[in-house]
């Protein structure tokens, strides 16, 4: 009796946790919006060529854009130290009609009289201006509920460009979970022509499960069409390291600045007790990792 013949193939491998990505499995659409016509409708002449921008020593506007609970403020208020720490000056404006809890950690943090979209708008166009005109730099909040950039952008869709011209450096910064829908205004924003040089994808592990490998965790948010399309035009990609939940809930509810929490300084202000000696230990490990996550844009700070 002739014998069974042997299988050469090699066994699938069935992938037990974290997401099942696969090269054909459908993509989830993202964007939000957009309140006029889109950008490539109204550039008859082409794409606007960005001029490209020797960031250091020149001023700069960060353009911080994320829905809510993906990192946003904790990023700004990690910058805005090291800022201020080297010596430097911003603007800082919380535009999110949404959440401008900023104001709350910062100093000086400057915002619109009211949340009306249109208000708003015009806000951000004339503090932009004034930066132009000035060279200031200026750090803005702009949440996920915030449309009034998108509205400039509709009037002015060479905004990088004119900025750039101007002697004013545009920085995107966008901040995202491992949720797919985090790239909404990445997508959005990157269709109406916002495409500055200096643009950074900050992926936050603190909101990955910890026993499952970043990688993992990010799998369909760095497969995305819209996630490699900007890396393909040469966005930076960052890892933002995680800090403990329970540390920086207490750091957040007794609004320390980091440095403070790591040196186990207590606020004269307020009657509240340094962070204990462990808690510490893990602001100060969470600090350099984060000044790793800089270094590769160190000149991108204002």
């Amino acid at each position: 009796m002739a014998s069974k013949p042997t299988s050469t193939s090699t066994p699938s491998v069935v992938q037990l946790f974290g997401p099942r990505v696969t090269d054909d499995e459908e993509e989830i659409a993202v964007g939000l919006p957009s309140p006029t016509p889109s950008f490539a409708a109204r550039q008859a002449d082409g794409p606007v060529a960005l001029v490209a921008p020797e960031l250091a020593g020149r001023p700069k506007v960060w353009f911080v854009i994320g829905p809510g609970r993906t990192g946003k403020t904790t990023l700004l208020r990690y910058a805005m130290e090291k800022v201020t720490g080297n010596g430097g000056n911003a603007v800082v404006a919380a535009l999110d009609p949404q959440n401008r809890s900023l104001a709350g950690f910062l100093d000086g943090v400057v915002q619109p009289p009211t949340n009306d979209a249109a208000a708003v708008a015009r806000w951000l166009e004339t503090l932009l201006r004034s930066m132009m005109e000035n060279g200031g730099s200026a750090v803005l909040d702009l949440g996920g509920g915030d449309t009034s950039l998108g509205r400039v952008l509709a009037d002015v869709p060479d905004l990088a460009a004119t900025m750039d011209s101007a002697g004013v450096a545009p920085v995107a910064i966008y901040t995202l979970g491992p949720r797919v829908d985090d790239l909404a205004s990445l997508a959005t924003f990157e269709a109406q022509g916002f495409k500055p040089q200096a643009t950074a994808l900050v992926l936050n592990e603190g909101l990955t499960d910890p026993t499952m490998a970043r990688e993992d965790a990010f799998a369909r948010v760095v497969r995305h069409s819209a996630f490699k399309a900007a890396v393909d035009r040469g966005a930076t990609v960052l890892w933002m390291p995680r800090l403990e939940p329970s540390v920086a809930a207490e750091i957040e509810a007794k609004r320390l600045h980091f440095a403070a929490a790591r040196d186990g300084v207590s606020l004269k202000s307020r009657t509240t007790a340094p962070l204990g000696v462990f808690d510490r230990s893990r602001v100060r490990a969470w600090m350099a990792g984060m000044d790793a996550m800089f270094a590769p844009v160190a000149a991108w700070l204002p």
